[in-house]
């Protein structure tokens, strides 16, 4: 059931295993460091151990799933298999079926495997990775990196992506640039483009009809703005387009914008966590320390600072001391 990938789809649901919350998992099957793995130890005879996504609504014009794999053969016997299936309540369908005969599957990092789904289009399914065999000692592992499934729409504008600077001075002015993108099958005209303000809620800009943009292309506009105070806010873009069939990706993510007051801080920032990550950054969705979610703010708001790992002796010549404790369990 290998596919062809056709033009102008939209990304309708993805998967970068940045958590395994929305996951069942059976035994030797874990999600840890953006991926999903199944691993040959502890070794098991006569398996038969699965790994089942959450239950998706797909649309009716589902196209394909496309993962990013590897799976890698410790001894191909012929008795071991690699399988994915789409479930439909009770209801199950093998779209790829790999026997580790064949030796190993794909790259080192992950190669592309692209399926089609129109057949499910309209249903609610399950995604299982499966494997079976007579001992699991046969593998090393099968790594999967990430899950896409495309859908086909007529009308479907995107919002890509917002760039500029992080940081100016009062007054100064800055130009930010919003990316949209059209997913659609249809050449679209009849759209504006817009860029707001979180922090006082504020159009900064919009430009209405700006022009034709055709199936997979993608256009950028700029937008001016400059402040006359001093403040920490953050900037998002919005395409707007009558009868858009899908409207989850028409706002962009947001980007920190920090208005410079004429004030010199000296920070510090004390590491004293346990380096396990227990924090989710919302922008970029990965597990982190909390240290580490600290510094990436500093870093987008543009402040220098000292990182330590050891509290100096002498704290006097700092104006701000950040401390990041991490979790600990305690007997």
């Amino acid at each position: 059931m290998l596919g062809i990938t056709l033009s102008a789809q939209t990304n309708y649901w993805e998967e970068n295993f940045n958590s395994g919350q929305d996951w069942t998992l059976e035994e030797n099957w874990t999600v840890a460091g953006g991926k999903l793995q199944f691993y040959w130890s502890p070794s098991v005879t006569n398996f038969d151990l699965s790994a089942f996504s959450s239950v998706i609504a797909l649309p009716v014009n589902i196209a394909e799933i496309t993962l990013v794999q590897y799976l890698d053969v410790f001894s191909g016997t012929g008795s071991e298999f690699a399988e994915i299936a789409i479930h439909e309540g009770s209801e199950s369908t093998i779209i790829w079926n790999y026997n580790l005969e064949n030796g190993n599957w794909g790259t080192w990092g992950g190669t592309e495997l692209t399926l089609s789904l129109e057949e499910f289009g309209g249903q609610d399914i399950q995604i299982e990775f499966r494997t079976y065999g007579t001992d699991s000692y046969n593998w090393n592992w099968w790594d999967i990196f990430e899950v896409r499934l495309s859908a086909l729409f007529d009308k479907d504008l995107a919002l890509t992506a917002i760039t500029g600077p992080t940081s100016i001075e009062v007054i100064e002015q800055g130009t930010w640039t919003v990316d949209v993108k059209n997913f659609g099958l249809e050449a679209q005209s009849g759209y504006a483009v817009k860029m707001f303000c979180h922090k006082t809620g504020n159009l900064i800009g919009s430009i209405d009809i700006p022009g034709i943009i055709e199936p997979q292309e993608t256009k950028s506009f700029n937008f001016d703005w400059s402040s006359n105070a001093a403040y920490n806010t953050a900037f998002y873009g919005v395409v707007e387009l009558e009868g858009d069939v899908f409207e989850q990706n028409n706002i962009s993510m947001s980007q920190f914008v920090r208005v410079n007051p004429d004030i010199e801080f000296d920070i510090l920032v004390w590491d004293n966590d346990n380096a396990i990550q227990t924090v989710t950054c919302p922008e970029q969705g990965d597990q982190i320390e909390p240290s580490t979610a600290l510094t990436r703010v500093l870093d987008i708001a543009g402040y220098d600072y000292t990182y330590v790992t050891a509290l100096p002796a002498d704290l006097n010549s700092y104006e701000m001391v950040f401390s990041t404790m991490g979790c600990y369990c305690v007997d």
